[in-house]
């Protein structure tokens, strides 16, 4: 898989150094979500915190999807009814089954396989042609700020918008830098071509997507065929930062709170930085492997917890996490007690 070289221009150039202006004259917001059965619990606290936090606007809460059950669009539609009639805003929430057949691409396993759902954003400029702009947001996210101040960013003929540093990534190199074991650091620079990873590589949970200029620069066809090449590593992510790299507007990485890394591993010039996030989140995001509802203890939980108790899903995340920390029990438990049989250590 061969990638094509984009030129840089001035106008990208400037783009990415001048701070985003804000069209106040916002339409009405498009919010992509995509989600299986699985997840579902996990986007309604994401919708109800999001509702809950929303300003005097109209909200077109999109949910894509394959095979929704039809409880899980009950209890959805419940709770953005439930938390609407507190909010300033006015919500409409949209299911939409995914109408494109997945198995027609071989997107690249990465580092561990994911579901499909992971990949449906790249098919947004054809999937939505009466929208000029979308925002995107995982689920695993907990939003504290009204959406639609992010949503009026100017974006001009970028691509997308979205929150550098990537403190997961910074966390992956900086490690290396200092072990001396060079591995990822390659792959971002001579792989996706990504200058300076540590400060360009950008967090794919929280984006504005430019449909129009997408459309006009046939980026989705891109996005796609860099899906495609086996060697992405962090799957769409990978390809969104490869394909867009030079049209990507930058956001305040208050949009886009991570909270799963280390800032012992940051350089000293991005820990003032990250700490300062830590208190001024807008949004909340669990990107890593640990989730609020796996462990209450972790990071910003106690805030999501909060929303979580208030929405009707709130005992099947109890029953369904407590069902999985038995299982991982027992498991242990006879793994010991098969090795101990067969005398392994």
């Amino acid at each position: 898989m061969t990638q094509t070289k984009k030129k840089s221009t001035s106008t990208a150039r400037s783009a990415r150094k001048t701070p985003p202006k804000v069209d106040h004259r916002c339409e009405k917001m498009a919010v992509l979500f995509a989600v299986n059965n699985g997840y579902a619990p996990y986007l309604g606290v994401a919708l109800a915190s999001l509702v809950e936090c929303a300003g005097k606007h109209e909200y077109e809460l999109i949910v894509l999807h394959h095979d929704l059950s039809e409880r899980n669009r009950e209890l959805l539609e419940r709770i953005v009814d439930q938390f609407g009639r507190e909010s300033a805003g006015r919500f409409q929430l949209r299911f939409m089954g995914m109408p494109i057949d997945m198995t027609d691409y071989d997107f690249a396993p990465g580092y561990k396989p994911l579901s499909a759902e992971c990949w449906y954003r790249l098919f947004a400029p054809s999937l939505f042609p009466e929208y000029d702009k979308m925002l995107w947001l995982d689920s695993d996210i907990l939003v504290r700020d009204d959406v639609a101040k992010l949503y009026a960013t100017s974006m001009g003929d970028n691509w997308i918008a979205a929150c550098r540093w990537d403190y997961g990534i910074i966390g992956i190199l900086e490690r290396e830098r200092r072990q001396k074991q060079p591995k990822l650091g390659p792959y971002f620079t001579k792989v996706l071509g990504v200058k300076r990873p540590k400060e360009n590589y950008v967090n794919s949970g929280v984006m504005l997507l430019n449909l129009r200029a997408m459309r006009k620069h046939e980026v989705q066809e891109k996005l796609l065929q860099a899906a495609q090449n086996p060697a992405m590593y962090f799957h769409d992510q990978c390809a969104i930062n490869m394909v867009c790299q030079e049209h990507i507007l930058y956001i305040d990485s208050e949009w886009n709170g991570l909270v799963s890394y280390n800032p012992d591993h940051l350089p000293l010039k991005y820990r003032k930085k990250a700490l300062s996030d830590k208190k001024n989140r807008k949004i909340i995001h669990w990107a890593g492997g640990a989730k609020p509802w796996q462990k209450p203890d972790h990071e910003g939980a106690v805030e999501w917890w909060d929303v979580a108790r208030r929405t009707p899903y709130y005992e099947h995340i109890l029953y369904s996490n407590i069902c999985a920390i038995l299982r991982g029990e027992m498991n242990r438990k006879f793994t010991k007690l098969g090795n101990a049989l067969l005398g392994l250590p």
